[in-house]
């Protein structure tokens, strides 16, 4: 036999041999490159399935099979390409080295199918290797074979099969490229690919038999050629029967991860989501339903949906009774809000969706239960400090100014309780002409922004007349629509009698003064002299022997916010002989501050007015607003605060051409700790991350928390991307440190999405929406170590 253990190329003394004639059988060839194109169809679907998997070791295990079926795919095409190859001598194998050929087309394979080299800009790397493993599986296995005779290749056709082979390599994929990046899935796209990938190896392998000539030698011995078309059809088989193997592991693989995926998600979901049939029997239930109804998840399958729910839903009759869903599309659901039942029989608030898995006549069907507990205390514990507080609050409804709300200093003012108020409107409390001109003012107040002030406007109840100082506004939704007023009024009748009787007995006025906290004062402007009474030393918590009684002595006491206006509203009103009226913020030598009411009247070259403090009704309007601006919990903006921010932040923006940039924090890990350890200390670790966020965000940033356990942080003017994600690392790092508390050090993760206006939105809701996409994309990528923000 003939050393075929290298390669040889035609040269003079070669070429001086008769060459032995050879034939093809032009089934086989069909059947080989039927083979080819086969074996690319299925890499290529493999190859969908790495690209959509976010496992690293799910990836690695398709692509070593994509890998070795696409290798022995390459290798079985040559086999039967070499089984239709027909030589009138007598030819053997060499069982090693043909083995030993598979392994260059898989290892090709292995690396182009890899996802860490499947970018367009390492595409002519990719087709080299490619090409260069079909080659070398090629001319690899055709040193297997042995015969009497000598091979040898004419070079530009050698050379010309591997180029044919990188080239047409290179097409394939970058066809099954664009196909996996825009998501399209079409059989004929899918087809295209395989074809020309299956043309690169089928061509190469041709070419490179047309480039080798058989030669005789001495040893040559003619003999009868034999059929290899029994031999052709068994390699087609176990090729066949193995890619019918690994597709069905690959799909079995399939579904039971996203069989595993689904239950750990809903493993995970805070609301209780259920599955029934038809009948009502309850098939499946998530954890969740132990901390919400104190059952365990088992013990609830075979069981009625009416022990959780015993109280009648529209949908959920109809779905019992055996009618289909009144509702247009029997796979969506209105939340309803209806009366759940615990383990311990204590019903409590609940939303219930439910939505057809299934058939709409047949289900199952399930049903998402949010518990609105929490909500209600919440509601509560707002009422209860609005109810309590010491100055007069009222609510209307916007459309007919009816009563909805009235506190208890209200109730008071108006001589009836709040059960008997709601619904009315001012005719039905004051005289035509008093509720006419409060119906014009409230009218005036929602038809404007910002807040209407009515000082001292009389108002009779009973036949007794009370002045008021009022403070109104009108209360908005998210859409900017006023739903309600909110009317914030304060008695001051006692102030006004005081005034009265000042102008006509000041010691009348001094005595009353005195019994309502009312500091008197004098001031001759031309002098600079300022007298007090002694309710003005108290007041000012400034000792009669460190009094310098001029108007310094005063000015000085104003807070430096207030300073300039209330200076300049005094100014004015001596320039225009005016009354002076003022409420400001003074700071006590103790480094406390005080908010006092200022009202003054000119007599010649004085001036005579009286103070009150009015602190406690200044902190209960600013802990009004803050109510309304502010999270409860962390004290961070609350959703309402941040559209404002936002609204802000986008108009000076279009202003300054500054970018705004919104990064979603989702919390992870938390949900453990609350189970683990309770609410009580998953608050605190929610108040701990809200200080930190707060912490190393900038004065000009807003901290905002806008659910239960996710956090937006809005900075602003940015200039390009890389400020963002350094913002990103540094909220990152300030969150994942270590928690210390009373049950030990706690650990906390954070799910990230960012977006940046007006790049990726042009509004909040629009700014929200992409960057929790962003975070929910980086929350299902979480196994990497280090997330990618693309």
């Amino acid at each position: 036999m003939i050393d075929h253990l290298r390669l040889h190329f035609i040269n003079a003394n070669i070429d001086s041999a008769p060459v032995i004639p050879a034939s093809y059988d032009g089934l086989l060839v069909f059947a080989s490159i039927l083979t080819a194109v086969f074996a690319s169809y299925v890499s290529f679907l493999l190859s969908s399935r790495i690209k959509s998997s976010h496992l690293k070791n799910e990836s690695l295990i398709w692509t070593i099979l994509a890998s070795c079926f696409l290798g022995i795919g390459i290798w079985g095409m040559h086999f039967v390409g070499m089984l239709a190859y027909t030589l009138p001598i007598a030819i053997e194998y060499n069982t090693t080295i043909t083995l030993l050929s598979v392994l260059p087309s898989v290892f090709a394979s292995y690396i182009v199918l890899s996802p860490a080299l499947s970018h367009g800009r390492r595409l002519i790397f990719r087709s080299i290797l490619m090409g260069a493993g079909i080659g070398c599986m090629h001319f690899v296995g055709m040193m297997a074979m042995m015969m009497p005779a000598h091979m040898a290749y004419e070079p530009w056709l050698f050379s010309l099969s591997i180029l044919v082979a990188i080239v047409l390599s290179g097409i394939a994929l970058k066809i099954n490229d664009l196909r996996q990046s825009r998501g399209i899935h079409h059989t004929r796209i899918n087809l295209l690919g395989a074809i020309i990938m299956g043309s690169a190896i089928s061509g190469m392998h041709y070419i490179g038999m047309i480039s080798m000539s058989v030669f005789e030698t001495e040893h040559t011995v003619y003999i009868n050629t034999h059929d290899n078309s029994t031999l052709a059809q068994l390699v087609m088989t176990v090729l066949l029967a193995l890619s019918l193997f690994v597709l069905g592991i690959v799909e079995l693989r399939a579904r039971s991860l996203l069989s595993a995926k689904l239950k750990a998600v809903l493993n995970t979901v805070q609301d209780v989501v259920i599955s029934f049939n038809s009948t009502g029997i309850i098939e499946f239930a998530n954890p969740a339903v132990l901390p919400v109804f104190g059952y365990r998840p088992d013990d609830l399958i075979g069981k009625h949906i009416h022990l959780l729910i015993p109280e009648k839903s529209a949908e959920l009759s109809d779905i019992l009774n055996g009618s289909q869903l009144n509702i247009p599309n029997a796979k969506k659901s209105k939340s309803r809000l209806l009366k759940g039942q615990r383990a311990n029989k204590q019903l409590f608030p609940i939303t219930l969706t439910i939505s057809s898995i299934g058939k709409q006549e047949e289900g199952p069907y399930v049903a998402t239960i949010k518990d609105l507990s929490d909500i209600q205390n919440q509601e509560a514990f707002t009422q209860t400090i609005f109810d309590n507080l010491p100055i007069m609050l009222f609510v209307k409804e916007a459309e007919h100014l009816s009563f909805s709300h009235v506190n208890k200093a209200g109730e008071e003012l108006l001589g009836r309780r709040k059960e008997q108020l709601i619904g009315l409107n001012d005719f039905d409390i004051f005289s035509n002409d008093e509720a006419a001109n409060f119906a014009q003012t409230d009218r005036d107040v929602l038809n404007k922004d910002g807040i209407i002030t009515i000082d001292e406007k009389p108002v009779t109840v009973d036949g007794k007349t009370h002045y008021l100082r009022t403070r109104k506004l009108a209360i908005k939704d998210s859409n900017g629509k006023a739903r309600y007023l909110l009317d914030v009024s304060e008695d001051v009748t006692e102030l006004k009698q005081a005034k009265t009787e000042l102008e006509n007995l000041h010691q009348r006025m001094s005595m009353a003064a005195d019994a309502a906290h009312i500091g008197i004062w004098e001031w001759n402007f031309e002098s600079n002299e300022l007298i007090w009474d002694d309710w003005m030393h108290t007041l000012f918590e400034i000792p009669k022997s460190q009094f310098k009684g001029d108007y310094a002595t005063w000015a000085n006491t104003l807070h430096p916010d207030e300073y300039e206006r209330v200076t300049n509203k005094l100014k004015l009103a001596l320039l225009n002989n005016e009354e002076f009226h003022a409420e400001f913020q003074i700071v006590l030598p103790s480094g406390q501050t005080r908010y006092l009411n200022a009202d003054g009247r000119i007599y010649g070259n004085r001036m005579i007015g009286v103070n009150f403090d009015i602190t406690k009704r200044v902190m209960a309007e600013k802990k009004i607003r803050q109510l309304a601006q502010t999270d409860h919990l962390t004290g961070l903006a609350n959703r309402n605060a941040l559209s404002k921010f936002i609204k802000h932040e986008f108009d000076r923006s279009e202003r300054t051409g500054a970018k705004v940039g919104c990064l979603y924090f989702d919390l992870d890990k938390f949900k453990p700790i609350n189970d683990t350890h309770g609410h009580l200390m998953g608050d605190f670790v929610l108040v701990e991350v809200a200080k930190r966020l707060q912490d190393t965000a900038r004065k000009t940033d807003c901290v905002a928390r806008i659910g239960g356990d996710e956090f937006v942080v809005v900075i602003t003017d940015i200039e390009n991307l890389s400020q963002v994600k350094r913002a990103l690392t540094r909220f990152i790092n300030a969150i994942s440190a270590p928690i210390a508390s009373e049950v030990g050090y706690l650990n906390i993760a954070t799910s990230v999405g960012y977006a940046i206006y007006p790049d990726d939105a042009k509004s909040l809701d629009e700014l929200l929406h992409k960057a929790d996409e962003r975070m929910y994309k980086q929350k299902r990528s979480s196994h990497e170590s280090i997330p990618q923000y693309k």
